[in-house]
């Protein structure tokens, strides 16, 4: 292709925005047409690492981890992009499959699959308990979680775009059909506000 849309870092350090000539090459890119947006991908629960970076307006776009679990986004970061008007892709929308309802305190994966180390110990357990008051609270069936989890990120106004994981084709259109415009009830959206989880799986 001869236009990339989006460019973006993979990880970001807030205390680089003042650094180095990344910028000037970034700037370059653009004037020559070799991409079209610039963004930087936040660091795995570090919401907050690119505020600085979206304040000086060198960057279009922020990718960020965001669901009902981890809602931290919502608090600074989401204000700046609008602020800003900074596009905002979130990525991880179902906790890494939590969120699908899928995770039980059984579930095994293989030892090269990251999520062995996502889900050790009794945090299979952990999430499997959380999944089941969601949906005792919100009403739902197991099986709609999914359409649940995309549905409260897509409800953030900041919100662009969603990148969720899927296996099959099933998958990509229940996903699809999560982009349809209809959002989620007053109601609902408070209720999962309570579920918002401080905790930090990646470490």
């Amino acid at each position: 292709m001869e236009t990339i849309d989006v460019q973006q870092f993979h990880v970001w350090s807030d205390e680089w925005a003042d650094q180095g000539d990344w910028l000037e090459a970034i700037q370059k890119l653009k004037r020559s047409g070799k991409i079209r947006f610039f963004g930087v991908s936040i660091n795995d629960n570090q919401p907050e690492n690119a505020i600085r970076l979206i304040e000086t307006g060198a960057v279009d776009t922020v990718q960020v981890i965001h669901n009902i679990f981890e809602q931290a986004p919502e608090d600074r970061l989401y204000p700046a992009c609008e602020q800003h008007q900074v596009g905002v892709i979130v990525r991880v929308p179902f906790d890494e499959g939590s969120l699908t309802g899928k995770i039980t305190p059984d579930t095994n994966f293989d030892s090269s699959d990251f999520r062995s180390r996502y889900f050790r110990d009794d945090r299979k357990q952990q999430v499997y308990d959380r999944v089941q008051k969601i949906i005792s609270d919100v009403g739902i069936a197991l099986d709609q979680m999914p359409d649940l989890a995309l549905r409260y990120v897509l409800s953030s106004p900041a919100v662009s775009t969603v990148i969720p994981g899927m296996r099959s084709i099933r998958n990509v259109e229940a996903n699809c059909r999560a982009g349809d415009g209809k959002g989620l009830s007053k109601d609902q959206l408070n209720k999962l506000k309570t579920h918002r989880w401080e905790r930090n799986f990646y470490g």
